[in-house]
C-alpha cells in the first residue's frame, strides 16, 4: 500500500514537470534590444512598440510609448479602456476636453491608472525621456482628438 502511494504521489509530481517542459514563451522582449517605431497618430518624437497582440484584432493588445522631454499630447479619446503603467520617467496625465497644465498629475515611475473608454485625457513629459506600456481591447481601437485641428494625421 504505502508503495502504491509512494508511486502515485512521484507521477503526481512528475506531470506538472512534464507540463512545464512543453510550455513556450512568446513574444519575448530582452532590455536593450526594444524595436521603435514612429507613431503616425501623436505629434512627431514619440516611438512606439508592440508589444503583444494587434489593435485590429478583438482581443487584447499591450504597446510601449517612449516619450521624449517636454512632449505634449492633446486630448483625445478612445474607444476602449486603458491601462497604463509608468516603466520609466515621470509622466504626467489629466481628464478634460483642454490641455490644462494644471489638471496634470504626476505618474511616476512605477505607477499605474486605468482611464474609461471615451474619456477625454492629455498627457506630457517635463524633463526627462518617459516610457510607459498601455493596454487596451480591439477591434477598432484608435485615437479621435477633441480638437480635429490637433490631430497630426490631418496635416
Amino acid at each position: 500500500m504505502n508503495r502504491t502511494i509512494l508511486a502515485l504521489s512521484a507521477i503526481a509530481f512528475a506531470i506538472p514537470a512534464v507540463a512545464e517542459d512543453t510550455m513556450t514563451m512568446t513574444n519575448i522582449i530582452e532590455l536593450g534590444q526594444e524595436t521603435w517605431s514612429p507613431n503616425n497618430a501623436v505629434p512627431p518624437g514619440m516611438g512606439l512598440m508592440m508589444i503583444y497582440g494587434n489593435p485590429t484584432q478583438p482581443a487584447s493588445f499591450i504597446f510601449r510609448a517612449k516619450i521624449p522631454p517636454g512632449y505634449k499630447l492633446p486630448p483625445h479619446t478612445h474607444p476602449d479602456a486603458r491601462v497604463v503603467t509608468v516603466l520609466k520617467g515621470t509622466y504626467y496625465s489629466g481628464v478634460g476636453t483642454e490641455f490644462d497644465e494644471g489638471k496634470l498629475r504626476a505618474f511616476p515611475a512605477g505607477s499605474f491608472y486605468a482611464t474609461p473608454g471615451n474619456t477625454p485625457h492629455f498627457s506630457a513629459t517635463r524633463d526627462e525621456e518617459v516610457v510607459i506600456q498601455e493596454m487596451g481591447t480591439g477591434p477598432g481601437t484608435g485615437m479621435t482628438y477633441v480638437h480635429p485641428q490637433d490631430d497630426p494625421r490631418s496635416h
